[in-house]
């Protein structure tokens, strides 16, 4: 038992010297350019949206349908040619493995220019990364091709989580995109979000990287043999033991996210036709959109 409390003790100081390293990334300006999130509080307030992952389930999909809607998409949704029919609003990046870019390997070229070319498409499309990657934005001209706006976070999601989501501050973070489409969307002061290709089946597409059999059936786009390559890159990054601990914690926070937009009158279903993600309620795109 006392080895029990000491080591909890320690990996609570180990838990605020990060939090302390953390804290002094974050420089005066960067609060300032945190600060022009605040034109997005309740920006749609009452609303609708769909925030799209890029699951397989999607391939299903008539997104030609969304264009009149509020939409979110993520990371390299633009590699499928029906992102250009999507009229997207808002795009998240967030995974760190995205931003570390050698330059001189062709794996990691393809994917910066499947990231520059998400803002080829609508120069009204509102892109937003980590506010840690602003280095990476400006040493790429990221930002000047597209609008960018930054976002931060200092903690994670836990049981019973009820602070009010602030995008001009440090907020809760999550460790996959779309939970942050979906804080997002509650800053907004959306009322109803509804989950497409999230079928949320990462941890497949973790264990075939590792053992390099990964494919495209297991993504909304194509994926290159470059990108293949990427993928197995990433993986070794982190030991399968990370990524089961980390795909634990999404599930969790699907639930919690669900919890907290239910006690706010937050409607926050599924509609992907395949997931994983039991602790949603679901319901078909058609449905939503009143398509017999």
């Amino acid at each position: 038992m006392i080895d029990q409390i000491l080591g909890a003790s320690d990996r609570w100081k180990d838990f605020k010297a990060d939090l302390r390293v953390e804290l002094k990334k974050v420089t005066s300006s960067d609060y300032k350019l945190l600060k022009n999130n605040k034109k997005y509080y309740d920006l749609h307030k009452g609303k609708r949206c769909f925030i799209l992952g890029n699951g397989p389930s999607l391939r299903s999909e008539n997104l030609s349908l969304l264009k009149d809607e509020i939409v979110f998409t993520v990371n390299q949704a633009a590699r499928n040619p029906q992102f250009r029919e999507l009229n997207s609003n808002y795009h998240f990046w967030a995974d760190p493995i995205f931003f570390n870019i050698n330059e001189n390997a062709p794996e990691d070229v393809e994917l910066l220019n499947s990231m520059l070319a998400v803002g080829d498409f609508d120069p009204e499309l509102q892109c937003f990364f980590p506010i840690d990657q602003k280095e990476f934005v400006e040493k790429f001209d990221i930002d000047k091709r597209m609008n960018v706006n930054y976002f931060c976070s200092n903690s994670y999601m836990y049981e019973g989580y009820s602070k009010k989501y602030d995008f001009t501050k440090r907020v809760v973070g999550f460790g996959t995109v779309v939970q942050w489409c979906i804080a997002m969307a509650i800053y907004m002061g959306i009322k109803e979000i509804y989950l497409l290709g999230c079928d949320n089946t990462g941890i497949i597409t973790s264990v075939k990287s590792y053992l390099r059999k990964n494919d495209e059936s297991d993504y909304f786009y194509k994926v290159t043999e470059n990108e293949k390559k990427r993928l197995e890159k990433a993986v070794a990054v982190n030991s399968l033991e990370d990524y089961i601990t980390s795909y634990l914690h999404t599930l969790q926070d699907y639930r919690r996210l669900f919890q907290y937009c239910s006690k706010r009158q937050i409607r926050l279903v599924n509609c992907s036709s395949e997931t994983v993600i039991d602790s949603l309620p679901r319901k078909s795109m058609k449905e939503v959109l009143g398509i017999e």
